[in-house]
């Protein structure tokens, strides 16, 4: 057994905070900036121009991406040798709350979603979806969330007589309605199968896969390609100015799911596609 000290999670959980809202992940620049290369519409060119200068000075100046920072959503891989000091909810929480203050990061989330929409202040609480695995580590990864893009996501029970097709209809449909106020170029969550509340997770685990550029089963691999051509054939393009970039890449997660059912989610992660990981 292995007793990690609420402190350590602390700062870990603090670093990528940091990281995570003033440094754009690598393999996101490298999507972009082969998308400006190739882009031949101005406007949609410029636009992506400004978003590789913004990642540029975000990190050099230490500044937010994005002035939206987000839920501040964790995704927790604890291992079954670990002893905890104190509930990690609770350290992540007052990481978040600490950590947004000191940061000057904005505060977005209020105490009531309808009745009482007052700010915490503080951008808590955080959103943690934990699961246990084998060995005496924790894996943590964080994802400041914006609220433009996730309000464009979707969820959808499909019949299984669907199948793809009904998979690639939903997502152009959801690209469509979506359109330029989501602020793409997006990465695409998509989750399938599962259940009405777990298929929601797949989708939003997705976007942690933004390198996976091959998948284990070659059709879903076949059918992220499809969708991220299709969507793209919108023409939709970076910020909703047209060109050929829609969508820097799309990624499936799925998972086993009822007889009589298809959930499919699609969970709409915009440019400035944030997140961190540590292993303790």
């Amino acid at each position: 057994m292995r007793t990690i000290p609420a402190s350590d999670i602390f700062l870990a959980a603090e670093k990528l905070i940091q990281s995570a809202n003033f440094v754009l992940p690598e393999e996101i620049q490298k999507k972009i900036r082969k998308a400006e290369g190739e882009e031949e519409n101005a406007s949609a060119k410029l636009a992506l121009q400004t978003i590789i200068q913004n990642a540029k000075q975000a990190s050099e100046r230490q500044l937010p991406l994005c002035q939206d920072t987000g839920t501040a959503v964790f995704f927790v891989e604890i291992g079954m040798g670990v002893v905890l000091e104190e509930p990690i909810f609770e350290t992540l929480k007052r990481a978040v709350s600490e950590s947004y203050t000191k940061y000057r990061l904005r505060a977005s989330i209020v105490f009531d979603p309808l009745f009482d929409r007052r700010n915490t202040k503080d951008n808590t609480p955080p959103l943690l979806h934990l699961e246990q695995v084998l060995g005496e580590n924790i894996r943590i990864t964080f994802l400041p969330k914006g609220g433009g893009a996730e309000n464009k996501s979707t969820l959808t029970m499909l019949r299984p007589a669907d199948g793809e097709e009904g998979v690639v209809k939903t997502v152009l449909e959801t690209a469509k309605k979506a359109g330029g106020t989501s602020c793409p170029p997006w990465i695409l969550g998509i989750g399938i199968g599962g259940t009405f509340d777990s298929v929601a997770v797949l989708a939003k685990r997705a976007l942690f896969c933004p390198s996976k550029d091959v998948d284990s089963d070659a059709r879903y691999t076949a059918l992220e390609k499809r969708i991220t051509r299709e969507v793209n054939a919108l023409k939709i393009g970076t910020m909703g100015f047209g060109g050929n970039t829609t969508v820097l890449s799309t990624h499936i997660e799925y998972a086993p799911t009822h007889m009589a059912s298809l959930p499919v989610a699609i969970n709409i992660q915009c440019h400035s596609a944030r997140s961190a990981e540590i292993l303790l």
